[in-house]
C-alpha cells in the first residue's frame, strides 16, 4: 500500500464524521436546498442507468470485467459522500487494493443514484453504438443536466466539484468543508 493509500484510509472516519458535523450545523434551508439537488442528480443517475441498461451496458461491462472502471481510483465526490450521510447512510469504505476502491466482483459497490458523475455518464464506444440516435441525444442532454447540479453544488460549496473528495480537499485546504462560497 502507498504512502497515500495510507493516508486516505486513516482519514476516512475523520473525514466522514466531519462532514457529518457540518451538515448538522448547517440551517434548515440549507439543507433542504442540498436535498433538493441531491433528489436531482439520483434522479437523473437513475435515467442514465436506464439508458445503460437499454444499451445492453451490464453484460458489455460484464465482458469488460471493469477495465473502464480501474480508471475511477479517486472519482467518488463530496456529492455522492453528502447523498449517504444526509439519508443516514453510511457509504462504503474505499478498498484500495482495487483497481477501484468501490469495485467488487459483482460490481459497483456504490448505488447508481450515488455513484461519481464520471462513473455514471461514460459511455464506451461499444454502448454509444448500441442506442439510437434518439437515445444519444438524450444520454447528452442528460449529462447536461447532470453536469449543471454538480455545478450548482460546486458553485455553492468549496469541495463540491467533479473532482474526487481527495483531490478537492488538497485544493480548499483545511478549512470548512460545506462553507458557503463568498
Amino acid at each position: 500500500m502507498t504512502r497515500e493509500q495510507k493516508i486516505i484510509l486513516a482519514d476516512w472516519p475523520a473525514l466522514l464524521q466531519k462532514l457529518r458535523d457540518e451538515l448538522v450545523a448547517l440551517d434548515g434551508a440549507d439543507r433542504q436546498w442540498l436535498r433538493d439537488r441531491l433528489d436531482s442528480i439520483a434522479a437523473i443517475q437513475l435515467n442514465l442507468d436506464d439508458l445503460f441498461r437499454l444499451a445492453g451496458g451490464v453484460r458489455v461491462c460484464a465482458e469488460c470485467d471493469g477495465a473502464c472502471c480501474g480508471c475511477g481510483r479517486h472519482h467518488v465526490t463530496l456529492t455522492n459522500l453528502l447523498a449517504y450521510l444526509l439519508a443516514d447512510d453510511e457509504p462504503p469504505a474505499p478498498d484500495l487494493g482495487k483497481t477501484c476502491p468501490y469495485l467488487a466482483e459483482q460490481g459497483c459497490r456504490l448505488p447508481v443514484s450515488r455513484r461519481p458523475y464520471n462513473c455514471i455518464t461514460f459511455f464506451c464506444e461499444q454502448l454509444e453504438e448500441n442506442l439510437s440516435e434518439q437515445s444519444r441525444q438524450q444520454l447528452r442532454f442528460m449529462d447536461q443536466q447532470l453536469r449543471r447540479e454538480y455545478q450548482a453544488l460546486a458553485e455553492r460549496y468549496p469541495a463540491a466539484s467533479l473532482r474526487g473528495i481527495w483531490i478537492a480537499l488538497e485544493r480548499i485546504g483545511d478549512g470548512e468543508i460545506l462553507s458557503t462560497k463568498q
